[in-house]
């Protein structure tokens, strides 16, 4: 087939769908792809990032999209706080494969295809994962020295004064 010809059947094809296309949908009809749920930190919380963060167990508590968003800014606000104070030493390569490999037991056989469903690439979980341990450490070293009753009631409290001083509720 000649290269203008091809072109014609294109622009041809393209006049026969668009149309249609168009008329599948009602004027003014919007379609929303995702929607913002908060700013932290500079950062964005999406629809889709706490989507992801449940459908993965990425966060503590995915019982519910408000628990898992909760996740996700607590997350985002400890990692602001830590970029303020004294760096954390990085976690080892055994570390980071020891909490993924928690982390998979906890999700079942087809890891790798939950990642692909919800649109999140291996290096992206090493990094969440490696957050994950730098956070533990940074919480050890902030709290660490209380008994553990103490130390979720302090680590709360700090969380608490996180999210009032970022004005999320």
């Amino acid at each position: 087939m000649s290269k203008p010809l091809h072109v014609v059947l294109v622009v041809a094809l393209a006049a026969l769908v668009v149309p249609e296309l168009v008329a599948a949908t009602t004027p003014g009809t919007q379609v929303q792809l995702d929607r913002i749920l908060s700013h932290v930190n500079g950062r964005v919380v999406t629809e889709s990032d706490v989507r992801q963060a449940r459908a993965l167990k990425l966060v503590a508590d995915v019982s519910s999209d408000g628990a898992a968003q909760r996740g996700v800014e607590d997350r985002f606000l400890i990692l602001g706080e830590m970029n303020r104070s004294t760096p954390i030493a990085p976690p080892t390569e055994a570390d980071i494969a020891a909490q993924r490999s928690s982390w998979a037991a906890s999700l079942g056989p087809d890891v790798a295809g939950l990642l692909a469903k919800n649109g999140m690439s291996d290096a992206d979980l090493q990094a969440w994962l490696r957050d994950d341990l730098r956070i533990r450490a940074y919480l050890k070293r902030q709290f660490g020295m209380l008994p553990e009753g103490d130390r979720v009631r302090a680590t709360d409290d700090w969380l608490a004064r996180l999210r009032q001083r970022a004005d999320l509720h």
